[in-house]
């Protein structure tokens, strides 16, 4: 082999190794790379739910009746009171979906009732296709920024972009303008 081969080899080798440095680096840390995101996305979420998935929403205040929508073949229907405008549930269940934990707390007996939430005066429940259930109570807003605080679990969350419809229910919302327009 003469000299000019012999560079031409080492070159293509060490083009071979760096090209499966590349790959090794893509796969052994971008891949868990992204799922680590995907957890931590999920976790982010206060309610984790697919907008596609739910079949029911509850929403309840103090005092007042519950307010339940639920989705059937023909569409959503807020219940006792006919079907939904088209478009104003979905646009509530993107809404749950899109409200993102700001920040944690422990849920002592204490830290409820200066939040807020000893007890709560809404809640919101949802229902997903398989039957899971997802649960938030909502609390005051928080003094310093656009949160309201809310309860999930054994935990106080600050939550961002908590909707209106979910802190002060009402049927109107989610019915058709009468007349149809």
């Amino acid at each position: 082999m003469d000299a000019r081969r012999r560079t031409l080899a080492i070159a293509a080798a060490l083009a071979a190794a760096v090209v499966a440095l590349v790959a090794t680096a893509l796969l052994g840390v971008e891949r868990p790379d992204e799922a680590a995101r995907a957890r931590h996305d999920l976790d982010a979420r206060a309610l984790a739910v697919d907008p596609a998935r739910v079949t029911s929403v509850s929403l309840e205040r103090a005092g007042a009746a519950p307010l339940r929508l639920s989705r059937d073949a023909a569409g959503w229907r807020v219940e006792g009171a006919g079907a939904a405008a088209p478009g104003s549930v979905e646009r509530l269940v993107a809404e749950l979906a899109a409200m993102r934990v700001r920040g944690r707390f422990p849920a002592d007996p204490g830290a409820l009732s200066s939040r807020g939430l000893s007890p709560a005066p809404s809640r919101v429940r949802v229902v997903l296709a398989d039957g899971t259930t997802r649960e938030l109570e909502i609390g005051d807003p928080s003094p310093f920024d656009r949160s309201r605080f809310c309860r999930r679990g054994a935990e106080i969350l600050a939550v961002d972009a908590v909707p209106d419809a979910a802190v002060t229910p009402s049927a109107d919302r989610f019915l058709p303008a009468p007349g149809g327009g």
